[in-house]
């Protein structure tokens, strides 16, 4: 099986979606951040987080169809 770019850069963009998802919904439980680690124009928002992960499912569905990454 040859990895392609952009499946592991699809990987990465998961694995930050997982993480602000997490931070937008524990925010003032476990941490009192206001803004994404890349920037502060990325509020943290339950809404931006659902919306940022539709995205980055509905990208990752498109190239599973392309057989550009795989699911074990």
């Amino acid at each position: 099986m040859a990895i392609y770019l952009e499946g592991l850069l699809w990987y990465l963009f998961l694995l930050d979606c997982l993480v602000y998802n997490i931070m937008c919904w524990s925010k003032g439980k476990w941490h009192h951040q206001e803004t994404h680690w890349l920037s502060d124009y990325f509020p943290l928002h339950r809404f931006w987080g659902l919306f940022y992960l539709f995205l980055v499912l509905w990208t990752g569905f498109a190239l599973y169809r392309m057989q550009l990454i795989v699911f074990w």
